[in-house]
């Protein structure tokens, strides 16, 4: 036996490879058709949607697939949204403008919030507050002060709340993790992820015929953002302005900053830095970049490296055609792990023996079998019936509400995730370092 398959192999027989709430994810959940479910699936979860964008349309889709999941309600404050529910879901629903009729009613066991990001926090506070169970969209707070709120409140009502990072839960981040942890690529220095989009047409974005102050309700909209006169681009594309989100921080950096964070069991940067700006959608029809480069330095926690993070964002890029959410890339002293939902590939700087990988810890779905494509890469590639890393997000909701099981992206991972998003967004605007503190959730001051 090899010094390096030796080494897994005590690891895993030590328990030393992932902590126990993780291996549960990786290990006994896979077995989806098996005890857990079978034992479970008589409790009908009831769930309500607020907020049917496309983001919300597309969380509730997913969490009907999931056996004994009822959608009962829906919320919205577009009256076309809330007509398209009924045709899409039934007649049977519940529709309102209003999110507190639906935190009202008894039949709601868990709701998902799909709103603009300035009302996650407070809606995702009174649905706890109500007994409701959370699966809010990321990033789970607008400002980093919302942070200790929202974690006092779910500690205080015990109720199951879980952030909408979908692709962290899928088989690819799970394999990622079992070889980061092993050590099998050294000493981690670097993560990277690229975001980039092709450019549409300048100017104003595609608005329904039917928006109006009649047919949105406005005021609801803006909550407690600064005042401003209808304007249905704001409300449609409000990912677009600062007082309501944070553009490409908020909206794609979270998404790798949760799956490094579950990939190494890091808990966040001690220094941020970013840079960009509007070079193109110069229109007037935004607030927040359209290029944006974030750099997260990440101290050595877990004995796996000190590293630094580059996510870079361009949505004027018509050629890369990268998605960091689905693909990104860890970088180690011996090797590098590219990470996409349903496939890893593993490179070395010497050749590898796929036996030295036997003694890991089975997940299932086609992703343990690796096959090798040179003497110094294999690669892990999920069955071609694997239903996606946002079910089993929401598979791993579902059954910690079930089984009173915890989950593996708790309100502090939500928090702690969060926060380097909307840190690197604070840098853009201040044009500044920002030293953090991820234990305490706090600012430093430069060490």
């Amino acid at each position: 036996m090899t010094v390096r398959r030796k080494f897994i192999k005590q690891m895993v027989a030590g328990g030393l490879l992932l902590p126990p709430v993780s291996r549960i994810l990786l290990g006994q959940e896979s077995k989806r058709n098996m005890s857990a479910l079978n034992q479970s699936a008589i409790q009908e979860i009831r769930i309500a949607l607020i907020g049917k964008g496309g983001m919300g349309t597309a969380d509730t889709q997913t969490a009907l697939s999931v056996e004994g999941v009822k959608l009962v309600a829906v919320c919205d404050l577009y009256d076309t949204r809330l007509e398209q529910a009924r045709k899409q879901w039934g007649e049977h629903l519940f529709i309102t403008k209003d999110y507190h009729e639906i935190l009202k009613r008894e039949d709601v066991d868990a709701v998902i919030i799909a709103t603009p990001d300035h009302w996650h926090q407070p809606i995702s506070i009174e649905a706890m507050k109500a007994g409701k169970h959370v699966y809010c969209e990321k990033p789970v707070i607008h400002k980093i002060k919302e942070g200790k709120a929202l974690i006092d409140a779910q500690q205080t009502s015990g109720v199951y709340f879980q952030p909408g990072s979908q692709g962290m839960a899928s088989l690819g981040n799970r394999k990622a993790r079992q070889l980061v942890q092993t050590g099998i690529i050294g000493k981690i220095n670097f993560i990277d992820g690229q975001f980039t989009g092709a450019p549409g047409e300048l100017g104003r974005y595609p608005i329904p015929e039917d928006a109006s102050e009649e047919t949105i309700w406005w005021k609801r909209f803006l909550g407690k953002a600064p005042w401003h006169t209808f304007d249905p681009q704001r409300f449609f594309y409000w990912r677009n302005w600062k007082d309501y989100g944070t553009g490409i921080a908020g909206d794609l950096y979270v998404h790798v900053l949760a799956s490094l964070h579950f990939i190494t069991g890091a808990i966040g940067p001690e220094k941020v830095y970013t840079t960009g700006g509007i070079r193109y959608y110069t229109d007037g029809y935004r607030d927040t970049p359209d290029v944006m480069l974030g750099y997260f330095d990440y101290p050595d926690r877990n004995n796996l490296g000190a590293f630094t993070v580059q996510l870079g964002a361009n949505y004027v890029d018509g050629i890369s055609r990268k998605w960091g959410s689905m693909d990104f890339r860890i970088v180690g002293s011996k090797g590098t792990i590219d990470i996409g939902w349903d496939k890893v590939t593993l490179k070395m700087l010497r050749s590898i023996d796929v036996r030295e990988l036997e003694a890991l810890e089975k997940i299932g779905q086609g992703i343990d079998t690796p096959v090798q494509t040179s003497e110094n890469e294999i690669t892990f590639q999920a069955d071609n019936n694997y239903r996606g890393g946002h079910y089993d997000h929401f598979y791993n909701f579902f059954s910690g509400i079930r089984n009173k099981s915890p989950l593996t992206a708790d309100v502090m991972f939500a928090v702690r995730s969060a926060a380097p998003a909307l840190l690197s967004y604070m840098s853009y605007e201040r044009g500044e370092v920002i030293y953090w503190d991820p234990e305490n959730l706090k600012e430093t001051k430069k060490k």
